[in-house]
């Protein structure tokens, strides 16, 4: 059985979401989201939303886990 890992996404700072192992409780990853965070970080599965706001503009930015890469950006 291959279990992937699930996570908990917490605001940071300002601008960073700090990404735990749900099962340890540990620190895994903190991701710099490129502007102001304006809403919660919300994950569902291996994918972690937040809206941003940077010059002025909002953004919903989706990063995947575990590499918490950027994976789509769409204006709001």
């Amino acid at each position: 059985m291959n279990k992937s890992k699930q996570f908990i996404a917490q605001q940071g700072s300002d601008s960073t979401v700090r990404i735990f192992e749900a099962g340890t409780g540990k620190l895994y990853r903190v991701i710099t989201v490129g502007g102001s965070i304006v809403s919660q970080p919300y994950m569902a599965g291996n994918l972690m939303t937040v809206t941003v706001e940077s010059a002025g503009k909002k953004q919903v930015k989706t990063f995947s886990l575990p590499g918490g890469g950027l994976k789509t950006t769409i204006p709001v």
